[in-house]
């Protein structure tokens, strides 16, 4: 029997580690049955519950890991529509519903010109390995291009005893583009029984409870041409030998060099990159003909017009490293002056921006009301000297750093004066008039804690009101964002948040083990993203789940903006944690 310690410790590990895999009690899947041609087949039971489960936490994860590292394998082998290397994946005894051919259900017009067509479980066939592998080929080979595929453990329960089997409640997502280039996705929910043969594991069953289609007419709305336009600078995935780094974020778009164009600038490990636009529509790198290419590897970044003199300067972010000799060492802020052609000069050493700052993201506002831009920097911490000190309401954080704009002569620290330095692991802002009193306010968004509102009292100081507003959004924060989503006059506010579908699941078996405070805050932290509305009265009020835009995912930057022209704010959201050595986001 686990200590209640040891038990919310583990529980707190797995949701700040984010790890996806876990054990769920799984409900018995009820599907009828329908003999399909073919193979002669058995009718395909629903895959009871395990027995005897196996009740051991770091077993199950462990089990729960390797299922789904698998299964990622597997994806990867579709996605390389690699269909004989696909087959080894299935027992020779398998038995399973066919993803295909399905009748056709319920059909749905959404915005954007898709049409969602909900296809009938039901109607599924009962086949054997080779022709469940038929169907899945049927899907797939006729795609002039396949995007995605991700056959991805959502929840497992395993059998203890002489043989190891499991239940494995799957999600099955497959995008890509059909013979006549239109954009398509199948998506579904399914269930396997996996069991180990030989040292390897394998596919005995498949039960399929959901599938359907969404495809939009006349093609895609967004086509990559990153290749094309000349800023498809690519770098190692995270987990690699080359790239073990996990803090180097962001980009920054304005016109430098006046010509009405918008050009982008984007820090990165070895050096910066700066594409100017062209009139043709691609873009021509010049950051080290410009002066920008160095130092590198920053993080958040920004144009803005330091000195008031109508052109866009560049300030760059840095964390900094650990030395050979244990210390820290960093990077001050980069500062470059635009000289109003599109040249730059680092002027970094002005007053106000000497020494390092472990800086994660600048939002740039008048905080004073002087007509010159001031910085907030969301400052993070050192992970690699010392860990948060909570998973739930870190304090041992970097203290943020506001610098007053002198006037365009330099800046100064006006942090802790102000009342806004804190010590919370913040990873973003943004900035608005959120009492709507003329002066700009601040909202931080903070790893392992909750957010902070610092509300502008306007007299250089600042006053946290995250509680009283409703906005303190305990959770794993990593972006916001203010606009009016609803239409109604009022600013919203929307936080991206870490989402563990695992850490919910683990979270559901502990609930007699775990002060019911400390539960609930742990069951916020793996909830998703987080959507609030801005009421009359000045507070906010968080948008109910059934809402939508939760997300479901480790989730990272975001942007509003109205991508369908109907005159509503859209959210469009990062997601995913590369592993570097997976075929997928884990």
């Amino acid at each position: 029997m686990f200590t209640k310690q040891t038990i919310l410790t583990r529980a707190i590990a797995v949701l700040g580690m984010a790890a996806l895999w876990a054990s769920s009690a799984c409900t018995q899947a009820e599907v009828e049955v329908v003999e399909g041609p073919g193979e002669a087949q058995a009718p395909v039971l629903s895959i009871a519950d395990p027995t005897e489960p196996v009740t051991n936490m770091e077993l199950v994860e462990n089990l729960s890991e390797e299922v789904a590292d698998w299964l990622l394998e597997y994806s990867d082998t579709l996605k390389r529509r690699n269909f004989e290397a696909a087959r080894t994946w299935l027992a020779d005894d398998f038995e399973g519903h066919g993803i295909s051919p399905l009748e056709g259900g319920e059909t749905k017009d959404m915005p954007l010109g898709v049409h969602k067509l909900s296809w009938k479980p039901e109607s599924a066939q009962v086949v054997g390995p080779d022709a469940f592998m038929g169907s899945v080929t049927e899907v797939l080979a006729s795609w002039q291009r396949v995007e995605q595929v991700l056959w991805k453990v959502k929840g497992a329960e395993f059998q203890g005893g002489r043989r190891t089997w499991g239940k494995i409640k799957l999600k099955i997502v497959m995008t890509g583009s059909d013979g006549d280039l239109e954009p398509i996705a199948v998506s579904g929910w399914a269930y396997m029984k996996v069991s180990k043969q030989r040292g390897e594991w394998k596919v005995n069953q498949f039960t399929l409870t959901s599938m359907g289609v969404k495809q939009r007419a006349g093609g895609p709305l967004f086509t990559n041409v990153a290749a094309a336009a000349g800023v498809a600078h690519s770098w190692p995935r995270f987990g690699t030998e080359e790239n073990l780094s996990y803090a180097w974020n962001g980009a920054a778009g304005g016109d430098v060099d006046g010509d009405g164009d918008w050009d982008l600038f984007v820090p990165s490990d070895g050096r910066n990159y700066l594409y100017l636009a062209k009139d043709d529509g691609s873009f021509e790198e010049a950051a080290e003909a410009r002066g920008v290419a160095q130092p590198a590897a920053g993080t958040g970044t920004v144009f803005f017009d330091f000195d008031n003199d109508g052109d866009q300067d560049l300030l760059v972010a840095h964390i900094g490293w650990m030395g050979s000799d244990g210390k820290l060492e960093g990077q001050t802020l980069q500062l470059y002056i635009n000289d109003g052609a599109g040249n730059f000069a680092n002027q970094s050493g002005m007053a106000g921006l000497q020494g390092p700052m472990d800086a994660y993201h600048v939002t740039v506002l008048d905080y004073d009301a002087d007509g010159f831009l001031d910085l907030f920097v969301a400052c993070y911490g050192r992970l690699e000297a010392e860990h948060n000190d909570s998973w739930i309401e870190a304090t041992n954080g970097s203290q943020n750093v506001l610098l007053r704009n002198m006037q365009g002569k330099g800046f100064e620290d006006t942090s802790k004066a102000a009342g806004i330095a804190g010590g919370r692991w913040t990873y973003a802002s943004a900035c608005a008039d959120v009492n709507q009193d003329g002066w700009l306010d601040i909202y931080a968004a903070n790893d392992y804690g909750s957010n902070r509102m610092w509300i502008n009292q306007k007299d250089g100081t600042f006053k946290d009101e995250a509680d009283a507003l409703g906005l303190a959004d305990q959770g794993n924060g990593m972006a916001c964002a203010f606009g009016d989503l609803n239409a109604d006059g009022i600013l919203d506010l929307y936080v991206s948040n870490m989402s563990s579908t695992a850490g919910n699941r683990i979270l559901n078996r502990l609930t007699e083990e775990i002060d019911p405070e400390i539960y609930a805050a742990l069951k916020k932290m793996a909830a998703g993203n987080s959507t609030f509305q801005g009421k009359a009265d000045g507070t906010f009020e968080r948008f109910p789940k059934e809402f939508g835009g939760t997300g479901g995912a480790w989730a990272w930057s975001l942007a509003l903006n109205d991508f369908d022209l109907d005159g509503n704010l859209d959210v469009f959201c990062t997601n995913g944690f590369v592993t570097g050595t997976l075929p997928d986001d884990t």
